[in-house]
């Protein structure tokens, strides 16, 4: 379970609001705090927001329908208890609790009006609600007793798992009274929890057993302990969290789709891409091996035919005395010519720290780009002939030196 933020709107204020942080075990992490729905949101960060539905606005009641499929159950509920609302059932909200015994079910039914007004302030203060349950449900009751809690002038009660109402605290009395009396005929216990600057009203008209319970806490303090305890979520139908999800997915689908139909069509250029490199390379390696094989023929064995070319320039350049300078000036020039592409190595010799390359390329621009990058490497480099070909090309020798050489 994640930590919470218990949050309680003020009905009769919408700048006002309580809430209390609570652990991962539901257990206080602070005091209770006052303040906008702002200020809460602050606090907010990580939690997992509940929102308490005041029980003025929430009528507890049950019903009984045939049939497991929740979404044709919450269809059928409007229709079933369309008779115990004066109200039309199309202005009201109905959420629907699990079965209980005798295949009935409950349902806290509110006005959609006040479940709007409710969380247009939690939402416009910038607070996610992920459950929004009554708090009249969330008062800690133990079977076969009636509870209630005082807030200011409002009594909550809770008169069994998923019953309950809200009355004026005056009239507390009364209502018990009445309550007890449509009962089943068993002796039931009332409790009355009474928070800090709150009053107990009169209860002469009471006949039955009653603990009063005095709390130097708030309300909220009271209905947070009692939080774990069986509820039911408001945010049901057409205030589904799951609902507002598809709504805010459907206006993004065909970009999505458009993304998702990008990155497949991206990913094939790249496997295009890939094979036709891999094939490029293997041209490459097969180009290598057969001017190796033309500088050496007596070579028996080709396996790396780049490494075995440096092995023998190197063992050639220590036969005549050429040594490190010559790799050097092979090293240096080798990747100008490796990057320029379309050129043609046709013959190389190295003699008094002078290495001649005869070339074959493209055209004279390119053998004068040649240059250039080469002089630019800080090599000397002197054109030593440049004589143009059948098909443009240009046969070439090209001296290169260290410069200063």
């Amino acid at each position: 379970m994640r930590s919470t933020l218990l949050i309680q709107a003020d009905p009769n204020n919408a700048d006002s609001c309580r809430w209390v942080a609570l652990d991962t075990e539901g257990r206080p992490a602070g005091s209770v705090r006052s303040g906008t729905p702002a200020e809460a949101t602050t606090e907010a960060a990580g939690l997992r927001v509940v929102a308490l539905a005041p029980g003025i606005d929430c009528v507890l009641t049950q019903v009984s329908i045939p049939g497991r499929n929740r979404k044709k159950l919450l269809r059928a509920v409007p229709y079933a208890l369309e008779e115990q609302f004066s109200e039309d059932v199309e202005d009201l909200h109905f959420a629907l609790g699990p079965a209980v015994a005798g295949g009935e079910f409950p349902v806290v039914v509110v006005a959609i009006q006040r479940m709007n007004a409710l969380l247009e302030v939690l939402t416009k203060a910038g607070l996610e609600v992920h459950q929004l349950i009554p708090d009249l449900l969330t008062i800690p009751c133990p079977a076969d007793t009636v509870c209630a809690v005082i807030d200011g002038d409002v009594a909550l009660v809770r008169s069994g798992p998923y019953s309950g109402f809200a009355v004026d605290a005056e009239n507390l009395g009364l209502l018990l009274a009445s309550q007890l009396e449509q009962g089943d005929g068993g002796t039931r216990s009332v409790h009355i929890t009474v928070p800090a600057g709150t009053t107990l009203p009169g209860l002469e008209v009471l006949d039955a057993q009653v603990e009063v319970q005095r709390t130097n806490g708030t309300a909220l303090d009271v209905l947070a302990r009692g939080l774990s305890s069986p509820s039911i979520d408001l945010l049901q139908g057409a205030y589904s969290r799951s609902r507002e999800w598809a709504k805010l997915w459907r206006p993004w689908r065909i970009t999505a789709a458009l993304l998702l139909t990008g990155v497949v069509l991206t990913h094939a250029v790249k496997g295009v891409d890939y094979m036709s490199l891999k094939q490029q390379q293997a041209e490459l390696n097969s180009r290598i091996e057969t001017v190796f094989k033309e500088a050496f023929p007596d070579a028996r064995r080709v396996v790396n035919p780049r490494v075995q070319m440096q092995q023998k320039l190197e063992q050639m350049q220590r036969q005549r005395g050429g040594g490190s300078q010559f790799i050097t000036l092979l090293a240096r020039s080798g990747e100008v010519l490796r990057a320029a592409g379309d050129v043609d190595i046709t013959g190389a010799s190295f003699r008094a720290g002078r290495l001649d390359l005869d070339l074959t390329v493209a055209s004279l621009q390119i053998l004068d780009e040649l240059k250039q990058t080469l002089a630019a490497r800080g090599l000397d480099v002197e054109i030593q002939s440049a004589t143009t070909e059948a098909g443009q090309r240009v046969k070439s020798r090209l001296r290169i030196q260290g410069s200063g050489a």
